[in-house]
């Protein structure tokens, strides 16, 4: 069957070609948009052929394969090769099967044992990742699946009687007809965490995006570890006028406190404002619903690099050391290579708190320091030596782990005693751990059985902010490298880096969707953040600091010991109303 490819509008900007043709040389990708990339004005449609006169049995199932990637109309065409009770009765929306199109297998017919004009075929594909019918997304690893089409002959022509639900996608196509959209949802202390889910793109999937924010809540892996304030609340109707939405809700919005429907708002809006939505107005029974402000913490960390240079610490800008007050008297007293106080010691490690208060530091030897920036004072967390550098969560506590131990995490808070943090993470080693901005997920690279691999997982805490367990993989990603690094560089995109014979490969995972590599041409020694427009920085053996501006890397400055991170910003929001 052949394709044909109709542009619906004018192509995007050079840029985001840039991204959407850059494939990998090794590994399972999924080629197309860049990561968290949302595109509302460059259409794409496919217009597949209809079923052929006189088409054998496979090329029936084939071609339906093939409609299957153009939801037009409610998925028109595929429905063609349908009989009209099959057609009626197939469900597109079930799953999406996202496969390798060369691995493709389709059996000849194997006829009914009454009738020559019945039968059924077979169909073998090799999938590399699926969606369900929320739109979560979830890596497959070349798992090979196997579909049954049972097939008659209507009127001299061959149709599918039965089908499986859900489409087959090939992987280059993917992203062309589905567009990666965030619903968000509330984590502890007002912040907002962001839910990837993938829906057709045809026409505006405000809709549908609305019905899993509202009806469906947060994705199972998330659960318990973020909040909706749309929970018992159902989705009556939606009204989409320009850049104009209205969201009618059922009596029970009507009855929330003040404070959830302030965030019932900012969700409807934060979930709406990258498909072009200006306004969204909330009604019950055709009223206006509204609320206070909202209290919404921001997460955002300054641009800056925060680096250690031999003898100094603070934000890098223009070149030079701008103090970070406690902490820079601090570090550079004990833990810079200069320091008299070192002795031999330095720190390798550091991270900071989003309000500048306090730093976690390992040092070469391998023992955890948390800094105190009111009093300048520095203690120790552990004198063993075998711990994993450390990552400073939003809410005080700084994680690690050991590889003795390989069932539990371990937190510090206040308390000079760890908690020990039930794990589902399976991991046989960890190199890295990072904990998002919004303190509800962590990224861990290491290892499962020998195989390097890339897990997010979701952090339930108490309601003081103290973590429970990590649990709730979302998925995991095989890396093609031992990883050295990770780093959240936006809400939904976590980086690994993997350097080595001279180089640096960093592997951008959207969580929830799909992959982009990039390669540095300098072996790396740490990874982290970097802003909006420049998502990643790395440190060079040399020190020399790269940052990266599209898909090459600049240096920014030199002569830095250790590149710091910092996991959120200072928080400004207002005070919460009743």
């Amino acid at each position: 069957m052949k394709r044909v490819v109709a542009l619906v509008v004018a192509l995007v900007g050079a840029a985001s070609l840039a991204a959407c043709t850059s494939l990998p040389t090794s590994g399972n990708y999924q080629p197309g948009l860049g990561t968290d990339t949302v595109v509302q004005n460059a259409r794409w449609q496919f217009n597949p052929n209809g079923p052929a006169d006189g088409a054998s049995p496979s090329e029936i199932v084939l071609g339906f394969l093939d409609a299957g990637e153009s939801p037009m109309g409610d998925w028109q065409i595929a429905r063609e090769f349908l009989t009209p009770a099959a057609a009626a009765a197939w469900d597109p929306n079930a799953r999406v099967t996202i496969d390798d199109v060369d691995e493709r297998d389709v059996s000849d017919i194997v006829p009914d044992e009454n009738s020559d004009d019945a039968g059924e075929v077979g169909m073998r594909v090799t999938a590399l990742a699926s969606l369900d019918a929320t739109g979560l997304y979830t890596v497959e690893e070349q798992a090979v699946r196997s579909f049954d089409f049972e097939v008659v002959k209507t009127d001299g022509q061959w149709r599918i009687s039965s089908a499986p639900d859900g489409i087959v996608v090939q992987s280059g196509n993917f992203a062309n007809i589905f567009l990666p959209q965030t619903l968000i949802f509330s984590g502890l202390n007002n912040r907002l965490v962001p839910d990837v889910r993938w829906f057709p793109d045809v026409v505006q999937p405000v809709r549908r995006a609305l019905e899993e924010l509202i009806e469906g809540g947060p994705a199972p892996w998330l659960e318990g570890s973020v909040t909706s304030a749309f929970d018992g609340v159902r989705l009556e109707n939606v009204q989409i006028d320009d850049d104009t939405v209205t969201v009618e809700l059922s009596d029970e919005a009507e009855e929330a406190s003040g404070a959830d429907r302030a965030r019932m708002q900012t969700q409807l809006e934060r979930t709406l404002e990258p498909m072009n939505v200006a306004t969204v107005r909330m009604t019950v029974d055709g009223s206006r619903l509204t609320g206070p402000a909202d209290n919404v913490a921001d997460i955002e960390p300054d641009a800056r690099a925060i680096v250690m240079t031999d003898d100094d610490f603070g934000y890098l800008a223009g070149g030079e050391i701008e103090e970070i007050p406690g902490l820079t008297k601090a570090i550079r007293e004990r833990f810079t290579p200069s320091s008299e106080q070192s002795v031999s010691d330095p720190a390798t490690s550091i991270s900071v708190a989003p309000d500048l208060g306090s730093a976690a530091v390992q040092t070469e030897s391998g023992v955890l320091w948390r800094i105190d920036a009111e009093s300048e004072e520095f203690s120790p967390l552990s004198f063993e030596t075998d711990w994993l550098a450390p990552s400073l969560d939003p809410f005080g506590y700084v994680w690690s782990a050991r590889d003795s131990d390989q069932e539990r995490l371990w937190a510090w808070g206040a308390a000079s005693d760890p908690i020990a943090i039930a794990s589902s993470l399976a991991m046989t080693h960890i190199t890295s751990m990072a904990v998002s901005r919004d303190g509800a997920r962590i990224a861990v690279v290491g290892s499962r059985d020998d195989q390097p691999v890339l897990v997010v997982a979701a952090i339930r805490r108490d309601d003081s902010g103290a973590p429970v367990a990590v649990d709730g993989v979302q998925g995991v990603t095989h890396l093609e490298a031992d990883a050295t690094d990770v780093a959240w560089v936006s809400p939904t995109i976590v980086a690994a880096s993997m350097s080595g014979d001279g180089r640096t490969l960093v592997r951008e995972q959207q969580v929830g969707g799909t992959s982009e590599r990039l390669t540095a041409s300098f072996t790396s020694t740490s990874l982290t953040y970097g802003n909006a427009k420049q998502r990643e920085r790395l440190l060079s053996e040399d020190g020399s600091l790269y940052i990266r501006y599209q898909r090459t890397w600049q240096q920014a400055g030199s002569d830095v010991v250790v590149l710091a991170t910092q996991v959120g910003a200072p928080d400004n929001a207002p005070e919460p109303e009743p």
